[in-house]
């Protein structure tokens, strides 16, 4: 009997530690390529440093993810977008970015953490052809990317990363079955 009830409870507490981050788990489509992404998860980590990070972000007049960059991304072109703005922030953003505390620190790297996980399922479909890159989202990462160079590194690392609830909107809204 205690056996059986030992049994019962390890499944009652593995399904409620594992049924939410399944639940969480969206499945995006982004051209052909289609992923399957925590957003929460990545809301979440995004949402316990936000308010610090914006506030350390004294430039305000330059913005790199406006919403005109994301408009003009075609849904064909998008997979390869993503790909490039994934690789610009674990490649670029954190790598230059000073946390100015321990939790800025564990987030960012969980952020980091999260985008390369979506980065290597990304690079399955490129290497499955279903990531077409135009020359649209070449120009507008390479845009971002001159934006960033043009001020100090670990200033725009921090305005980068205080701008990434708007990658994960346009994530959310726009490419969701």
């Amino acid at each position: 009997m205690m056996k059986g009830f030992e049994t019962f409870i390890c499944l009652v507490i593995s399904v409620s530690i594992y049924q939410p981050l399944g639940a969480e788990t969206k499945r995006l489509h982004f051209g052909q390529c289609t992923l399957m992404v925590n957003l929460q998860e990545i809301r979440d980590y995004f949402s316990e440093i936000k308010q610090i990070i914006q506030a350390e972000d004294t430039i305000t007049d330059i913005r790199f993810l406006t919403e005109s960059l994301f408009q003009g991304i075609q849904a064909e072109e998008s997979c390869c977008f993503l790909r490039h703005m994934l690789r610009f922030y674990v490649e670029t953003v954190f790598k230059h970015h000073t946390p100015s505390s321990s939790l800025i620190e564990r987030r960012t790297s969980s952020l980091a953490n999260s985008f390369l996980s979506i980065k290597r399922d990304l690079r399955q479909c490129s290497a499955q052809l279903q990531c077409h890159c135009g020359e649209e989202s070449k120009v507008r990462i390479e845009e971002i990317h001159n934006a960033f160079e043009n001020l100090d590194f670990n200033t725009a690392a921090v305005k980068a990363i205080g701008e990434v609830d708007s990658l994960i909107h346009w994530m959310a809204q726009s490419h969701q079955n």
